[in-house]
C-alpha cells in the first residue's frame, strides 16, 4: 500500500512552505496573497496587534510584457480577508485591518467568560491563540496582563496583598429573584458581600452547595472589597425540568485571600415549574457547497453558515452555537440573543482535516444551545472528502499530465484510488491541459 503522504506529493497535492512561512488559512479572494508571519503585540488597553512581515500583495499581470507585478492589496480586498482569532478560553476575535500590514483584533474581555480567580485561569491564558494559518503565544508578562484585563473589566480583581488590618465580610444579601426557583427556565441568584472591617479583603469568591447537581459548585467571584464597601454579583440557574421537589437547600461558602473567610449561609429555596422557554431550530449549509453531500477538499478550510429560529414563547440572550467535524473537538461560536418569533445567523470557520481518507463521509454535526433554558436543537451535514485541485485549467503541461496520471495509476494498483476515481481525476487534469 503506497504512504498516503508519498502519494499526495506524487500528484502535486501538497505544497511545500518555507520554514518561516505561515500561510493563510480562511477565506480570501483567489487573486490575494498572504503570509501571517509578523510579530504581536498587546497593547496597554487590552488590543492584540499583528505586524505581518509582508504586506498583503495582489498579482496584476502586464499584457505588452507578460511581465507579473506584486501591487498592495485594496480596502475592498482586505475586507473579504477574513483574519479570526481563536483563544485556548474559546472566543472568535475577527480582525480589523489597518492597512495592507496590520491587524488589530479587539477583544471584550468584560465577557470573555473566563474566570481570573479560577483554579486553572493562570494556565489558561498562557496557552496559543490560534490565528488563521499562525499562533500567537503570550509571553508570562502578557498572561498576567491578560488576567489584570480579565480582572479590571469584571472588577474581579486578582491582587493579594498581605498583612495589614484584617477585614470582616458579611453577606447581606442571598436570595432569588422573584423569590423561587422554576424549573426549566433562567433564575437569577443575588449575592451580597459587604466589608465591615477596618482592612481590605483580596480575592473573595462565593460557591455554592446543594443537594441538587445543577445548584451545585457554582462560583461568584468578588476579587477585592474594600472597607466599608459592599459588592454584588448574580448567577444564572436552571434548575432542570426533571426535578420534581418543592424546594432545594442551598449553602454559600466564602474564601478570602488572606483567610479572612465568615461562616457558611444557607437559604431554603422554593422551586416552581415553568411552562415558557424557547424553542429552537437549526439549519446549515456550507458556503460554496451547497447541496446534499457536498464534496469537500481535504486540508479545506470552509464556512459554515447555519439560522438558528426560536419558535417557542420565551426568549433566550445566550444561544451559541457547538460544532465539530469528523469527531474533533467541538468549538463554540460566540453568543447571540434570539427574541420570540426570531432568529440569528452563525458563519463558522471548520478544517477538513487532511488525513481523513479520499472518498470517506465526513460529519459536521452542530448544536444549538440555549444558555438561559438548557435547550438545544441539533443537526448535521454529511459530505464526501475529495482531494484538493489537482491543477488550474489551462496551465498544466504534457509532461506534468503524464507524471500525474502515472501516480495516479500507481495508486490504483496499490489500492489506495479504484477505477471510478482515476478516470473523475483524470477527466480533471485533461480540462487543464494547455
Amino acid at each position: 500500500m503506497m504512504n498516503l503522504r508519498v502519494f499526495l506529493l506524487a500528484i502535486g497535492w501538497l505544497v511545500a512552505v518555507g520554514a518561516c512561512a505561515a500561510p493563510l488559512t480562511g477565506t480570501s479572494p483567489k487573486d490575494a496573497s498572504l503570509d501571517m508571519t509578523g510579530t504581536f503585540m498587546l497593547s496597554s488597553n487590552g488590543e492584540l496587534q499583528l505586524s505581518l512581515a509582508k504586506a498583503c500583495t495582489m498579482e496584476k499581470r502586464v499584457l505588452a510584457t507578460g511581465a507579473v507585478l506584486d501591487v498592495g492589496c485594496s480596502r475592498e480586498r482586505l475586507d473579504e480577508i477574513q483574519i479570526i482569532a481563536h483563544t485556548p478560553w474559546n472566543q472568535d476575535i475577527r480582525g480589523t485591518w489597518s492597512d495592507g500590514a496590520h491587524i488589530t483584533f479587539r477583544v471584550d474581555w468584560k465577557h470573555s467568560g473566563l474566570d481570573p480567580l479560577a483554579d486553572d485561569a493562570a494556565t489558561i491564558v498562557t496557552l496559543p491563540w490560534a490565528i488563521s494559518g499562525t499562533l500567537w503565544s503570550p509571553s508570562s508578562e502578557e498572561a498576567a496582563t491578560i488576567l489584570k484585563l480579565i480582572g479590571d473589566a469584571t472588577e474581579v480583581e486578582t491582587e493579594l496583598i498581605r498583612g495589614g488590618p484584617a477585614p470582616s465580610l458579611n453577606v447581606t444579601t442571598f436570595e432569588v429573584d422573584g423569590g423561587a426557583l422554576h424549573t426549566g427556565a433562567p433564575s437569577t441568584l443575588v449575592v451580597r458581600i459587604a466589608n465591615r472591617g477596618r482592612g481590605t479583603a483580596y480575592r473573595v469568591v462565593a460557591t455554592t452547595r446543594s443537594s441538587i447537581d445543577a445548584l451545585r459548585g457554582q462560583r461568584l467571584s468578588f476579587g477585592a472589597i474594600k472597607p466599608g464597601a459592599d459588592k454584588v454579583r448574580r448567577l444564572p440557574l436552571t434548575v432542570p425540568v426533571s426535578v420534581a421537589v418543592p424546594d432545594a437547600m442551598m449553602v454559600l461558602v466564602i474564601t478570602e485571600g488572606n483567610g479572612f473567610a465568615p461562616e457558611n449561609v444557607s437559604r431554603r429555596l422554593p422551586i416552581k415549574p415553568s411552562m415558557a422557554a424557547p424553542k429552537l431550530a437549526v439549519s446549515c449549509v456550507i458556503i460554496g457547497h451547497e447541496g446534499p453531500r457536498p464534496e469537500l477538499d481535504a486540508g479545506g478550510n470552509e464556512i459554515l453558515h447555519c439560522a438558528v429560529e426560536n419558535t417557542g414563547d420565551a426568549g433566550s440572550k445566550v444561544v451559541d452555537l457547538e460544532t465539530s467535524v469528523a469527531g474533533s473537538t467541538p468549538v463554540r461560536s460566540q453568543t447571540q440573543a434570539i427574541a420570540v418569533a426570531g432568529h440569528a445567523s452563525y458563519d463558522v470557520p471548520i478544517t477538513i482535516l487532511r488525513e481523513l481518507p479520499i472518498g470517506s463521509p465526513v460529519e459536521v454535526a452542530i448544536t444549538a444551545h440555549d444558555r438561559q433554558y438548557s435547550r438545544t436543537a441539533q443537526t448535521k451535514l454529511i459530505g464526501v472528502v475529495r482531494k484538493p485541485k489537482l491543477c488550474e485549467v489551462g496551465k498544466l503541461t504534457q509532461a506534468q499530465y503524464d507524471a500525474k496520471l502515472k501516480a495516479l495509476r500507481s495508486a490504483v494498483a496499490a489500492g489506495d484510488l479504484t477505477q471510478a476515481q482515476l478516470d473523475r481525476y483524470d477527466a480533471e487534469l485533461v480540462t487543464c491541459l494547455k
